[in-house]
Order: C-alpha cells, then structure tokens, then sequence
C-alpha cells in the first residue's frame, strides 16, 4: 500500500476506546512498508548462519559416526506445502477473478487491498523470511536428526487427533509469543513490519522480518515438537507432514482480503478465519492466536469481526450491546 494510503488510513477512527489506545494504533497504521524481495543485509546474515549451522551439525554427525536419515520424508512434507501452495493460489484467483474482483465490495474491510498477482508471487518466493528460513529449517532438522525418533517413521499410517495435538500445542505457544511481542516494545520492533499491512491479503502471509520468522514461526515448531516428544506424543512423519502441509496453506488463507465460505461453521466452533485475523492487523490488541481463538476467548483477548467498525460485517447494535 503507498504511504499515502496508510496515513489516509490511520485518520479513520477504527474503534471506540482511550485517546491512548487510539494513539496507539494510529502510530502503528503509519509503518510504511512495500512488499519487498529481501536486501542484501539481510541475505548474508541469513545465508551465513545458516552454513554455519550446518557445519556444526556436519561436524557432530562425523564426531558420534550417525548417519543420514532417509530425505524421502523430507521431500514428501515440503512437495504437499508445494502442492498446497499451487491449490491455495489457484482457489484464490479464481474468486477474485470471477466472483470478487476488486471494486465489488467483497473484501472483508470497506477499504479493499489491491495487489499485482506477478509482483506478489515473486516477492512471496524471494523474500529471506519465508521459503528461505522454513525450507533450510525443515531441513536441517530432519536431515540432522534433531526431530525424535518417532518422526521418521513412515509407515504408520497419519493420526488427525495427532494433527490436531501439533496444532492445538502450537498455537497456544504462538499465542504466548504474539502476545508478548505486542505488549514489550523491543519485542515488538521484530513484528511490526508485518503490521505495516493494517488491510492484509492473502500475499502478507510470510511477509514480515528474519527475527519474526524466528520468534513467531521457527521457534514456536521446535517448541511444539519438544512439547509433544516430552509428554510421550509418538508423531509420524505423515502426522508431521499433514500438520505442516495445513499449517503453511491455512496461514496464507487466514491472511486473505476475502471471507472463506467456511468462516461461520469455523468461528462457531473457534478455529481462527481470515474474519478473526483482519481483526488483529486492524485493531492490534485482540485475536493473537491464529488457528485457534480458544485462548483469546479465555483471556480475554477476543474481539468479533462484527464490532470493528471498518469491517462490512460490523453490526453497531451488537456492538453497541456487547461493549
């Protein structure tokens, strides 16, 4: 989005609340931030750390003689994100293309987000902080086996209640990270890039920093797989590579401009939608979790689409009755 647009944005008054909290967002909407294909700055670092940690590991490898897992497993895991990408894609352009084209008043906020499809493509390929972080940590984790051992087994056929475990234990770690990033503010200096896009498509998915990456994605997988592996939870490598298929695809549709038929079933049973998450870029203090909104429910951080009032869904009688 120009900067025009984001100051043209941060005059709208996007909810009632303190003159403080309102300050408070208008200082966030005004983050100027065009997609972007990754800096030299930040290749080297990356690309550096990344050698070098396989170095180490090599090293480690050779030192207690361990040999090499099989990579079919790996490559089986990263061809279904592949194959979920081009379907996620796909389903996405042909809404836009025939039932909400820009300008129909279909997107989930009033102002609606526009985008070149080329652009965005090559930016979400290029950009260090998606493929580049999520490829080299799937595989350097398995190719090193720094997964248990249960993981590497491919023949157990997969487990949706253990799909559903990696999720509901993933979540609720993100849940504590995002949370903690929005309320300490040299925390929050790693993610705010990713709030530049106060409107978000479905394209602003992975499009934030190297640290937030880390803080709000890589480490939060690694919690969950030591959580899981500690509590005695066998995951498979087809348990593993459905939940990381789901993870990387829902992640972009929960991003999108556009509601998703399911989004009502979704939210009557509290699994996040696009509705939900339109709500944290635009609001900044509520609906932290992402797959899930069960932890915002509990605590209190849960603010429905329907009572932001730049949202074609806001109902000012059930705002107004609820507030």
């Amino acid at each position: 989005m120009p900067p025009n647009e984001h100051q043209a944005e941060a005059k709208q008054v996007v909810q009632t609340g303190s003159t403080a909290s309102n300050n408070a967002l208008k200082k966030a909407h005004v983050l100027k931030r065009k997609t972007k294909k990754g800096g030299f700055g930040q290749w080297v670092p990356l690309l550096l750390s990344e050698a070098t940690l396989c170095w180490f590991l090599y090293q480690r490898m050779l030192d207690t003689r361990t040999s090499f897992p099989d990579w079919w497993g790996l490559w089986l895991g990263i061809r279904g994100v592949l194959w979920g990408h081009l379907v996620v894609f796909s389903y996405h352009y042909v809404r836009k293309r025939f039932f909400y084209p820009y300008g129909s008043g279909g997107t989930i906020q009033q102002r609606e987000p526009n985008f070149d499809w080329q652009t965005e493509l090559l930016g979400h390929a290029t950009r260090p902080e998606a493929f580049f972080m999520l490829v080299p940590y799937l595989s350097i984790t398995w190719m090193f086996k720094l997964m248990p051992e249960s993981y590497y087994d491919m023949e157990t056929p997969v487990s949706i209640f253990h799909v559903f475990l990696q999720f509901a234990v993933y979540d609720f770690i993100t849940y504590c990270v995002h949370r903690l990033q929005h309320k300490v503010e040299t925390v929050y200096v790693t993610h705010k890039d990713h709030h530049a896009f106060i409107n978000p498509h479905l394209f602003n998915a992975y499009s934030g920093s190297i640290q937030d990456t880390t803080l709000l994605i890589l480490i939060p997988l690694y919690s969950t797989v030591i959580t899981l592996s500690w509590f005695g939870v066998h995951i498979s490598q087809k348990d593993y590579a459905w939940f990381g298929c789901t993870y990387a695809n829902y992640f972009m549709l929960i991003h999108s401009e556009i509601s998703n038929p399911w989004d009502d079933v979704f939210e009557a049973i509290g699994i996040g939608t696009a509705r939900d998450h339109n709500v944290h870029h635009s609001q900044l203090r509520y609906n932290f979790g992402h797959f899930f909104m069960w932890w915002d429910q509990i605590l209190g951080t849960h603010l429905s689409h329907t009572k932001v009032k730049r949202n074609r869904t806001y109902n000012p009688k059930t705002a107004m009755k609820e507030a």
